[in-house]
């Protein structure tokens, strides 16, 4: 069966695997109204959130869960997730966009560790839209599907009805190959009063997911610690471990990102990247950590800290940029924007000031039985 481009293996529908005995019913699944098969006992733990609707940037949904927010680009170009003919994310380009350099490399920072994180994502929202293959009162999983090159698996745990707490993995083979499926992508999650809010983890390792999928140009490792409130807070405490969404694009970075939404009223992130400045004298990149602020209907403030490259040894380029909140160069800052200079180390521990207490990172990913 094919279905949105992913071809699916197993129990084809739910009237076959009922008529076949191929899957039990221990735990009602229905298609919803977003196309998704829905099982009631694991409705509030999807890691993909087929239901949200982002207030600021309306359509883009689905992966805020998870994803790092810079600033509100009233231009549109917020959303530069590259698409080429079958849906992976890859890098955005080095260059262009119309904001101030400063702002616009924590953007494509932002943008890279949400290209892996979608990596993961994208063949779970696949595989949730046909019924899970095999269902139980504690574990559901959908597939085996192919996408791009590679075949997957979707598999949910409840590990605590009481407490409300699950786990969940995805996995990967090679398209057309048989043999066992790798683990490629995990989480946790203990939901709290709203459906896929509370306080997790997900892990997504790039080196396995090319290694069953050739068309995934991610490598290294995303490590992430969340915690969402029932308000819409979203707290993220994220790892990167010899990271890049494209090798051939952006080089390996070892990272600590911590990035803190306030609804759709602010976001205060920290962000590092690999980038040439443009007023280094040559192409060599250099590794700049960035704190931004941007306030709604107020601006964007970012400040940077550049170390390697061009820059000597032992030395640390500061710089700062502000914007209007139509990303309009101002003279001063907009009142509510302060500095709040970055530690050069990129894998310092360094939130955003202000910043509520945070989760705490994973330090492997999660094997979707709460380790």
């Amino acid at each position: 069966m094919r279905r949105n481009g992913l071809a699916f293996l197993g129990c084809a529908s739910l009237a076959v695997a009922l008529a076949s005995g191929g899957c039990s019913t221990t735990t009602a699944c229905a298609v919803n109204s977003a196309g998704v098969a829905v099982c009631d006992t694991f409705a509030g733990a999807y890691p993909y959130d087929y239901a949200y609707v982002d207030p600021v940037a309306v359509g883009y949904g689905g992966y805020y869960p998870y994803s790092v927010d810079s600033y509100y680009d009233p231009y549109g170009t917020t959303i530069v997730y590259a698409l080429p003919a079958v849906p992976v994310p890859v890098a955005d380009p080095t260059t262009g966009g119309n904001a101030p350099e400063l702002l616009d490399k924590a953007h494509r920072a932002a943008n890279a560790i949400n290209a892996g994180v979608r990596a993961a994502l994208d063949p779970i929202k696949e595989l949730i839209k046909t019924p899970p293959t095999e269902n139980s009162a504690d574990t559901v999983v959908y597939g085996p599907g192919d996408l791009g090159g590679g075949r997957y698996q979707f598999t949910m745990n409840r590990l605590s009805g009481s407490e409300q707490r699950f786990g969940w993995t995805l996995e990967a083979r090679p398209g057309g190959a048989d043999g066992s499926f790798t683990r490629v992508a995990g989480g946790l999650i203990r939901v709290g009063n709203t459906e896929r809010r509370g306080r997790g983890a997900i892990g997504v390792d790039c080196d396995a997911l090319s290694a069953a999928d050739p068309s995934v140009t991610c490598r290294g490792t995303v490590l992430t610690g969340f915690t969402h409130t029932d308000a819409g807070d979203k707290i993220l405490n994220v790892r990167l471990r010899a990271y890049t969404p494209d090798a051939s694009v952006v080089m390996p970075l070892d990272a600590s990102v911590f990035a803190w939404r306030q609804g759709d009223v602010a976001n205060h992130v920290r962000l590092v990247t690999q980038a040439n400045l443009a007023a280094t004298a040559t192409p060599a990149p250099e590794t700049v950590a960035i704190k931004l602020t941007w306030l709604k209907d107020v601006g964007v403030r970012a400040d940077g800290a550049a170390t390697g490259g061009d820059i000597p040894p032992g030395e640390v380029e500061t710089l700062s940029s502000c914007v209007g909140p139509n990303l309009e160069n101002v003279t001063t800052c907009p009142a509510g924007l302060t500095e709040d200079a970055p530690n050069a180390d990129a894998m310092a521990i360094d939130p955003p000031a202000g910043m509520p207490e945070m989760p705490e990172a994973p330090g492997a990913m999660p094997d979707g039985s709460g380790n």
